[in-house]
């Protein structure tokens, strides 16, 4: 009976170290009630999503990582995909930006101004109906004085007293707006001539158009002159102009200009073809006064022509001879002088 005893109470024993046990492990692992595959799945997801977030982030940028070897690598995969370089978009919106305000205010400065000059929109208008011819030009708003050197070219002014565009020499300066800016010729509805103008005279890329607008002649102009015009000068700061040789598409045409050491105009003429034609005038050197005028052919294409005095004057404006009846002469209008 003793035995029976003994043993049971030694069962009883062994069965509540067991429980024991089994309630010590319990404690070290995950309660039954919470889902565990639900917060693997949930934690997986949300890595997954940052991850999207930040690739979409992530600036196209690529640096050199110091000891790889030259190779190259992106932003994210140097600081972690998980802290996107928002700095690079804010600074390439604010550059966007700067520069929309810049052609803003630059295409604002068109409306108003041409190389840095004021000039103000005008138009006039000659004849009726479908045969009208319209200018649509600009003109300084304060009349500015032309160097000596641009005067001796073909100039454009409007005149306040006829209300019409001039090119003769500008007398009353009071009465005189030269051109500066875009200029628009038309007929009817139909653009023919287009270009600029810097200061009274030619400038930039000029052309012409037929009615049915096709080009049918193009120049090009630099302040005066055509733009790929020879220039040489009498001093080395390039400030005193000695000869102007016209040159159009690599070939000598247009008008030539010689100029004395001081600035005035010494002689002109024009070429065609890389030839000399029509009349060629030489003057003294004050008040613009004629000296000599030289015939040469009416156009580049005569041959066996020979150059020859057409009108010569002394140095006190008289006529010493006059062979302007020649047949060969060629009909152009004189020059108004000053």
């Amino acid at each position: 009976m003793q035995r029976v005893a003994l043993f049971c109470g030694f069962f009883t024993i062994c069965l509540s170290v067991s429980a024991f046990a089994q309630e010590g492990q319990k404690d070290t692992s995950t309660p039954s009630w919470l889902p565990k595959e639900q917060v693997k799945k949930d934690t997986v997801t949300r890595t997954k999503d940052l991850k999207s977030f930040v690739s979409g982030l992530d600036p196209v940028v690529n640096t050199s990582v110091p000891g790889g070897k030259g190779k190259s690598t992106n932003i994210s995969t140097l600081f972690g995909e998980t802290i996107p370089d928002l700095g690079l978009r804010v600074k390439e919106y604010k550059s966007q930006k700067k520069d929309r305000k810049a052609r803003k205010e630059k295409a604002r400065l068109a409306k108003v101004q041409y190389e840095g000059i004021p000039m103000q929109s005008m138009s006039v208008k000659y004849g009726s109906g479908d045969r009208a011819t319209v200018e649509n030009f600009h003109v300084l708003k304060e009349f500015k004085p032309m160097s000596e050197y641009v005067r001796a070219t073909e100039t454009r002014w409007y005149d306040k007293k006829s209300r019409r565009l001039s090119s003769s020499l500008i007398k009353d300066k009071t009465q005189a707006m030269p051109l500066h800016g875009s200029y628009k010729k038309y007929s009817g509805e139909n653009l023919i001539e287009e270009g600029y103008y810097y200061m009274g005279v030619k400038d930039g890329r000029w052309v012409k158009y037929d009615t049915k607008y096709n080009l049918i002649d193009k120049a090009v102009w630099n302040r005066g002159f055509p733009a790929e015009s020879r220039i040489t000068y009498y001093d080395s700061a390039h400030t005193q102009v000695k000869e102007v040789m016209p040159v159009a598409f690599g070939e000598v045409e247009g008008e030539f200009l010689q100029f004395y050491k001081e600035g005035q105009l010494a002689a002109n003429g024009k070429y065609d073809s890389g030839k000399k034609i029509g009349r060629w005038v030489e003057y003294y050197q004050f008040r613009r006064q004629r000296k000599k005028e030289i015939q040469y052919p009416k156009t580049a294409w005569e041959e066996d022509f020979e150059p020859f005095i057409l009108r010569e004057w002394d140095d006190k404006g008289k006529l010493l001879y006059d062979y302007t009846k020649d047949p060969r002469a060629s009909a152009e209008e004189e020059e108004t002088e000053n």
